[in-house]
């Protein structure tokens, strides 16, 4: 989520509305401040408007979210702020990226406003239809609890490391099958987290599993212990503790994010297509005999 976030904050710094741009003026309810960049309520709720919807929920409900949408703001407007100071802004090289910058920012707002999804869409039907369509990869994935005995031995380890690392997996393989996993996993184990566990990681969905242990655990009957099997961190002896097999779930609990997902794929849609249709109403042309001329000189 932090990261979407931190995603959310750039591109509003860089696309923003010109009212985020402004410097800030006094306030008689400064909320935060950073330097002489003071930020009231009306500036946090213009800001907060301006996020996307995901974000925007987020930052309702999360204090700590809220908190860092704010800091963001600050660094921001004081960023630009110094840059003003400098006059950076009116340096040529970076006026002409600025300009560059806003005309794209213009070209995909036009290109959004063209390709508007009826409020309407989609229809309930659709989104049963949708559900149907792919009820199997909306269910549940498997989750396995397994343990494990780790033994680091990362790709690109030099020749020496390798060699010790095989040698106590080979020690390890006398006593992992008739010895007590746990109790070898607190002894052995160089997995910081779950080596005082007795090696146990708790339940894991499928989709969490690097692929070489999800190969081996979906073979595997509770009880059972495989290894040691290499990935690209180390060797692992794991055993399978439980699982639970994948469960679909309803068209409820999938109803909200099922709709978002095909109004984003209507607006992709709607956006190549009004595309194609300017490319073909532009019948665009390209010399490229003196296209091939230039291209050796753009190096």
């Amino acid at each position: 989520m932090m990261h979407c976030l931190r995603r959310s904050l750039f591109l509003t710094g860089l696309y923003g509305s010109a009212a985020l741009l402004l410097s800030s003026s006094a306030h008689a309810d400064v909320i935060a401040k950073a330097g002489s960049v003071e930020l009231g309520s009306n500036d946090i709720k213009s800001l907060v408007a301006s996020l996307d919807a995901n974000t925007r929920s987020a930052v309702a409900t999360d204090s700590r979210a809220l908190e860092q949408v704010v800091r963001s703001e600050l660094i921001r407007k004081a960023v630009l702020a110094e840059a003003k100071a400098k006059n950076f802004d009116k340096d040529p090289a970076a006026a002409a990226q600025l300009d560059r910058i806003r005309d794209e920012a213009v070209m995909r707002l036009w290109i959004a406003n063209q390709a508007q999804v009826p409020a309407s869409f989609p229809s309930e039907d659709d989104i049963k239809t949708a559900y149907e369509a792919n009820k199997a990869a909306l269910a549940a994935p498997a989750e396995y609890r397994i343990s494990q005995i780790f033994v680091a031995a990362p790709d690109g380890s030099d020749s020496a490391k390798l060699a010790a690392a095989f040698r106590k997996v080979s020690d390890l393989s006398t006593k992992v099958p008739s010895g007590d996993f746990a109790k070898l996993a607190r002894e052995q184990s160089e997995h910081a987290p779950s080596a005082p566990q007795g090696g146990d990681l708790g339940f894991l969905p499928e989709n969490r599993l690097v692929p070489e242990i999800a190969a081996a655990v979906k073979t595997m009957k509770v009880g059972e212990v495989a290894g040691p099997i290499k990935t690209a961190q180390g060797l692992h002896y794991i055993k399978l503790v439980d699982k639970k097999a994948s469960t679909p779930k309803s068209l409820t609990e999938v109803h909200d994010g099922l709709a978002n997902v095909l109004r984003a794929r209507r607006k992709q849609e709607l956006e190549q297509a009004y595309v194609n249709q300017l490319s073909t109403k532009l019948a665009i042309t390209v010399n490229q005999i003196e296209l091939a001329k230039l291209q050796p000189t753009l190096k």
